[in-house]
């Protein structure tokens, strides 16, 4: 038999009865009394004005403004610092002319164009294209900043001009000294093209003809000076990314590179002998003993340049705190020394971890510090050195992607080096925010070397931050300008005012007769 379901039959189901609509309200009018309106019948109330958030209108007031090329700077922070502080951002736009400058001068394409607009800009602002030597910083009033950032920007390189790289920094332009441009190309939304211009203002930026005795007379000469007259710590760093020229400004190029011969190791060496030789004759104390160390910091160890440990290799040594929480090197060398030259064959002969990368064949992988104690005679040198005096090579921040390197030990480096780097720029940010804070200097071996340099009470440090001029370096070169606000930020922060400044502390340095 067929399965199924029976139909049914007889007539259809009756639909349900209709439930009865609910009656409607019935509206009953009644007089209201007007709004805001007292309740006695008097005047009605003015409206309450609404609350605003203050510190986003403030942010987007001076974000508006940095678009339109007129940033506002805090007036007391400004005046703090000495200079000013933060980044002002002007748009400019192709015109017609410059397409015609182009092709006078044999450009094409859109390089072409921006290089037109590049030119525009400097014609208006009497730079002329040129590059000039030092930008010297303007006079200061009151205390020296306890951090000062100078920025120098290199030449374009023989292989980069035959690449077709131009140049896209401006340095010391006539109406604001010590400050720099970076011209930055961009494409629009609708595909037009414009160039954004970044203005940054430092303590000095030297341009691609300054020499290093030049970058050593205004950044790092007044540091040494002090040392000798007020004692503590002097620290001077280099910072930029990868084949920036941060070597050739702590190192030299050497024989036969004209007036970057020598570099701030052999400037302040020289420097600090002399003066320590000429104070050491009119002082009953006699003359200064000056030690050196040399070590290196590579993939969060650090290891001691002249010391040799087993087999020859590196001696790796130990970064621990004392009683009062300064950084000391267990294990380091220090090497009493009596000339400059023979700080500078030490120095030349020490084997540093250097690698071979797409960006640079000689790319440094490791932070170099080299250290110079100076002591008191009649203390000898096994107590605390009296001054030091700090030089640090970092190793140049880099993108792995940018890298172009199979080579797993290349992107190791770059990993630790791109993490120390950051740490730095961390403890940075803390030390520019509300004081009493945390202060990560532990997050690296780098950040716990540099500590007492940043937070001493006699410690002054002085910042250089270098820069590739190459349109394909513009986003780096901004990264390292933006880097460098920062911490000229945080000087401006953590400069005390006039009636908050303790009182002067005796010298140490040199000692009483």
């Amino acid at each position: 038999p067929r399965r199924g379901r029976r139909r049914q039959s007889g007539a259809a189901p009756a639909a349900p009865a209709a439930v009865p609509a609910p009656p409607l309200p019935i509206e009953v009018e009644v007089e209201r009394p007007p709004p805001h309106a007292q309740p006695d019948g008097g005047a009605p109330t003015p409206l309450k004005p609404k609350k605003r958030n203050v510190v986003a209108g403030e942010r987007l007031r001076k974000a508006a403004a940095r678009v339109r090329g007129s940033a506002p700077v805090d007036a007391e922070r400004e005046k703090r610092a000495g200079v000013p502080c933060g980044a002002e951002i002007s748009r400019m736009r192709v015109e017609a002319d410059d397409r015609h400058w182009a092709e006078r001068n044999g450009l094409s394409g859109e390089a072409g164009v921006f290089q037109a607009v590049i030119a525009r800009f400097r014609r208006q602002h009497a730079a002329d294209g040129a590059a000039r030597p030092a930008a010297h910083p303007q006079p200061r009033t009151g205390a020296p900043p306890k951090i000062s950032v100078y920025v120098r920007k290199r030449p374009l390189l023989a292989p980069e001009l035959k690449s077709g790289a131009y140049d896209v920094l401006s340095a010391d332009l006539r109406e604001q000294r010590g400050s720099i441009v970076l011209h930055e190309p961009k494409v629009t939304v609708d595909l037009s093209r414009v160039m954004e211009n970044h203005t940054f203002r430092f303590d000095g930026a030297f341009g691609e003809l300054s020499t290093n005795e030049a970058v050593y007379t205004d950044a790092v000469h007044p540091l040494v000076e002090r040392l000798f007259d007020k004692g503590g710590h002097a620290m001077c760093f280099a910072y930029g990314q990868t084949g920036s020229g941060k070597t050739m400004t702590m190192m030299g190029i050497g024989a036969g590179g004209g007036a970057n011969e020598h570099g701030l190791y052999q400037l302040a060496g020289a420097h600090v002998f002399a003066r320590a030789e000429e104070l050491g004759r009119t002082m009953r104390a006699g003359p200064y003993t000056v030690s050196v160390g040399f070590f290196e910091l590579y993939r969060g160890k650090v290891y001691d340049l002249l010391g040799v440990g087993e087999g020859g290799a590196k001696r790796r040594i130990d970064v621990m705190a004392d009683a009062n929480d300064n950084a000391c090197m267990v294990g380091l060398e220090m090497r009493t020394l009596g000339s400059v030259r023979e700080l500078m064959s030490i120095v030349r002969t020490a084997k540093r971890t250097t690698r071979s990368t797409a960006q640079n064949e000689t790319s440094s992988r490791s932070h170099a510090v080299l250290q110079i104690h100076l002591h008191r005679a009649r203390d000898g040198t096994h107590g605390a050195p009296a001054a030091k005096l700090s030089l640090i090579d970092l190793a140049g921040s880099e993108w792995a992607a940018k890298a172009q390197s199979d080579d797993r030990s290349n992107r190791l480096d770059g990993a630790e080096v791109n993490k120390s780097l950051l740490c730095l720029k961390e403890c940075i940010r803390a030390l520019s925010g509300a004081p009493g804070g945390h202060i990560p200097f532990r997050g690296s071996k780098l950040t716990q070397v540099l500590k007492d340099g940043f937070i001493g009470a006699q410690s002054r440090t002085v910042m250089i931050a270098n820069l590739a001029p190459t349109h394909t370096s513009c986003e780096h070169s901004l990264n390292t300008l933006r880097y460098a606000q920062r911490v000229k930020e945080m000087a401006a922060s953590s400069a005390p005012a006039a009636a908050d400044r303790p009182p002067a502390v005796p010298p140490t340095l040199p000692p009483a007769p």
